[in-house]
């Protein structure tokens, strides 16, 4: 069982060298019982908006339940953002280690890269007998690049070859190595028979530059390079270089933490090898093709893995939300596309909704809303320190991936995606693009859920329904006196469309000898409150309004009822009666008349099953009577509405209970339960075991 967390703060991870570093790591976490857990963002030194959004992702380790971090702090090209996490690291209480960056107060991890460095170059001067060897490395106040020239002088000195004014000081980049192919084409500078470049970036560089001059390598002059990076195979000839040393650099990063934390372990970091290549002069050409072979083999399964992004229309999907049930439906739907990762959870501040300026541009609230999790009903809140619900339950080490969940600057939470090993997970443009879709999806949902929070609020101060401009209900029904005799006219269901809908709504205002008191009682149903009983000269005076306006609509396709209000008390109840009526007789044939609306609803439930739903609450939402709402949601589902809130709300408790340590009365209350007996009650009846019982067994299980 997992008995710690490792944190790793990486940029991008992308390159395949990437993915051998965070195998070393997890491997050797794995050894000592610890969970992986990498925070990682998109590499950019932009400082813009959005940057600033994706490196958040920095500050969650500080602020969580980790037992020590790992910082690849020669990977980190922004020096800004490197030093306000050195800043954070220096005060920080939590063991930590920089890797391959010496610094004054953290403590360093380092390859032997000159003892690399010697045996490539020695195996240059000694198995091929040259004599004229350059070496071109990094800039002259970089450690790496002055400890791999250290290298290759000690190995021109074992063999008594002068090195002074052979080393050329470079940026580790491709432009030094294309400006020293061109010296030697040029003849500026002697045509050595070899160069030892430290890093492959530029050993791939010289070689393409020296052969745009019409120099062969190795024929003309040798290369070699150190990384092991997959581009040295592609390059002709490939090139030989130094492997494996990520791979013992995250194996010896976990060793140094687990020394600080006093914890026994006798982890074998390995070793770096020469992986021999045609780029010095030898022939290999069976170790190359096996080489290149595997590596192909890896991006072809992930080529065709992408396929699914082509044809999904996710980012259309997710932008098509206007709350978090359904787009937590919506990601249940899309999950295959990450097909690489174990585990997909969405993580919210509790602040997530606020706008502009408001918005939080910085840091994570203090409780953190889990709102997607596979197999998890509803929302779950739980304290930011405690990272992810699932860490917190017994399991073996776990490898896991945390990013910044954000649109531009704000700051919405954080995503954390499961994986079974190290080499499966990149920051690639996949990977990034389904991120903004999450991000751009819910800032959708912010506005959506805001404008409707608005115009509702504007409803209730103005009693004015917001489409119409005729009397809300709830302002028709504070109008209403007793004895008043309301008359309630529908339409046929095609004249929801905007063809009809807008003639038909200046009908009835033109046809209101009252003024404002016509109401829309929504599906194309309509009400106004008559001196009398009698209701034929209004709707003489509707229909004549239509006829002018060009709508033809035949007598038995109009609906009309009219009632006395006997009690004001109970008018919405008989409004009610009423508008379930007329709309019933405007239904149309097919049983699928309510089919997205009532699906919709069903969905809102099963991921918010502890909100205080009731049949009045889920007949307003489908705009229809309680009565009717229940006959047709039984028929579409085949169970009743009462029936199934309560399954929702049993499979809620179920996980919770398994995957949390709250009270039994706090899952009642997590679950929608203002009574916690009544809860046991319906929890036994449907499991035949009680909720603790329930909670023992799956714990045992």
């Amino acid at each position: 069982m997992a008995r710690g967390r490792i944190a790793v703060l990486i940029p991008a991870v992308y390159d395949a060298l990437d993915k051998e570093f965070l195998t070393g790591i997890h491997t050797a976490a794995k050894q000592i019982g610890f969970d992986t857990l990498v925070f990682t963002s998109v590499a950019a030194e932009n400082a813009d908006s959005y940057t600033c959004g994706e490196n958040n992702i920095y500050n969650l380790p500080f602020l969580t339940e980790v037992d020590g971090i790992i910082m690849a702090a020669n990977r980190f090209h922004d020096e800004k953002l490197k030093s306000e996490i050195l800043n954070q690291l220096e005060k920080s209480k939590i063991p930590c280690v920089v890797v391959e960056e010496k610094h004054d107060k953290i403590k360093g991890v380092f390859l032997d890269q000159k003892k690399s460095i010697y045996n490539l170059t020695d195996h240059l001067l000694v198995w091929h007998g040259y004599k004229e060897v350059l070496c071109l490395t990094g800039p002259e106040e970089n450690y790496e690049a002055k400890i791999r020239a250290e290298g290759f002088i000690s190995a021109m000195e074992d063999n008594d070859i002068d090195w002074h004014g052979r080393i050329i000081y470079g940026d580790f980049w491709r432009y030094t190595a294309a400006d020293l192919a061109q010296k030697i084409a040029l003849g500026e500078i002697k045509c050595p028979e070899a160069v030892v470049c430290t890093n492959d970036i530029m050993a791939v560089a010289l070689c393409q530059e020296l052969q745009k001059h019409g120099l062969k390598v190795p024929r003309d002059v040798a290369v070699t390079g150190y990384d092991g990076s997959v581009y040295t195979l592609i390059t002709k000839p490939a090139i030989t270089t130094v492997c494996g040393g990520d791979l013992c650099l995250g194996k010896s990063a976990v060793k140094a933490l687990a020394e600080m934390m006093k914890i026994n372990c006798s982890i074998d970091c390995g070793n770096v090898h020469i992986r021999i290549c045609g780029s010095c002069g030898c022939n290999n050409e069976l170790g190359e093709r096996d080489a290149l072979l595997e590596e192909t083999e890896k991006m072809l399964r992930r080529q065709l893995d992408r396929k699914n992004f082509m044809f999904s229309n996710y980012i259309v999907k997710m932008s098509d939300c206007e709350s978090i049930p359904k787009f937590a439906s919506v990601l249940d739907s899309l999950r295959y596309m990450l097909s690489d990762c174990i585990s997909v959870n969405i993580c919210l501040c509790e602040d997530w909704r606020t706008e502009h300026p408001e918005y939080r541009k910085h840091s994570f609230s203090e409780n953190i809303n889990l709102i997607y999790s596979e197999n998890q009903p509803g929302q779950l809140l739980f304290p930011l320190q405690k990272l992810l619900p699932r860490l917190n339950i017994p399991h073996e080490p776990q490898f896991w991936v945390f990013s910044s969940l954000h649109y531009s600057d704000r700051i919405i939470g954080y995503i954390a995606t499961q994986y079974e090993k190290a080499e499966l997970f990149a920051v690639d443009e996949h990977y990034i693009s389904w991120c903004d879709a999450v991000a751009n999806g819910l800032d959708i949902v912010i506005k959506k859920s805001n404008t409707e929070y608005i115009w509702q609020k504007l409803e209730e101060k103005n009693m004015t329904d917001i489409y119409t401009g005729l009397m809300s209900r709830r302002g028709f029904v504070r109008k209403l006196k007793n004895g008043d005799v309301v008359t309630m006219i529908s339409f046929p269901h095609r004249c929801r469309t905007m063809q009809y809908f807008v003639p038909i709504v200046s009908a009835v205002m033109r046809s209101d000898d009252n003024g404002r008191i016509a109401v829309y009682m929504g599906e194309a149903v309509f009400g106004t409150s008559l001196e009398k009983e009698s209701y034929d000269e209004f709707v003489g005076s509707l229909c004549r309004s239509l006829s002018e306006l060009g709508i033809y609509i035949a007598e038995n396709e109009i609906g009309v009822t009219s009632e006395k209000i006997l009690d004001k008390q109970c008018a919405d109840e008989q409004l009610d009666k009423m508008y379930g009526m007329l709309t019933e007789k405007n239904v149309p044939k097919s049983s699928g008349a309510y089919s997205e609306s009532f699906s919709d609803l069903r969905k809102e439930m099963k991921y918010s099953p502890q909100n205080s739903w009731s049949i009045a609450l889920a007949a307003e939402k489908t705009g229809l009577s309680g009565s009717h709402f229940q006959r047709l949601y039984k028929k579409h589902f085949g169970i009743p509405f009462i029936e199934e809130l309560i399954s929702f709300r049993i499979d809620r408790a179920k996980y919770l209970l398994k995957n949390t340590s709250m009270s039994v009365q706090q899952v009642a209350e997590e679950c929608g339960y203002t009574n916690c007996a009544h809860f046991m009650r319906q929890f036994k009846e449907r499991e035949n075991m009680s909720a603790g019982q329930y909670r023992k067994a799956e714990k045992n299980g």
